[in-house]
């Protein structure tokens, strides 16, 4: 490289995202270090998969006793600090699901209103286009 620029690597595609968030880069892992942070991961998602299953099971009969009992039983499985970051993550998820199904009914309704409203009005009349 006589021009004093850096050569340029060859280009490649990036995997698409796969449903987790890589906070950081670790670089110089072995094979064996690989393959424990993957059993850890596996393990770590597991335990989530099931907390989530046991809050929707709950479903709104839901309260500070029972996050506490699904904390107790992850700290079992893993550590306090993953299972409180778990039962967080579980909370955050149920409660933006309840908000888009809250959503989701409120649009239906609105619909519903909107049909009925049309409905109401004699055939070709103004004010069929807006409720």
């Amino acid at each position: 490289m006589a021009d004093g620029l850096r050569e340029v690597a060859a280009p490649f595609v990036v995997p698409g995202p796969l449903g987790v968030a890589v906070r950081d880069r670790l670089k110089q892992l072995t094979a064996d270090d690989e393959q424990v942070l993957r059993l850890v991961g596996d393990h770590l998602g597991a335990l989530a998969s099931r907390d989530l299953k046991a809050r929707c099971a709950a479903g709104l009969d839901h309260d500070g006793d029972a996050w506490a009992e699904r904390k107790r039983v992850l700290t079992g499985q893993s550590s306090s600090r993953w299972a409180g970051s778990i039962t967080k993550a579980t909370h955050d998820q149920w409660a933006l699901a309840r908000r888009g199904q809250l959503a989701h009914v409120q649009g239906l309704q609105a619909a519903v209103r909107t049909v009925a409203h049309r409905l109401s009005l004699p055939v070709g009349e103004k004010g069929s286009k807006h409720a």
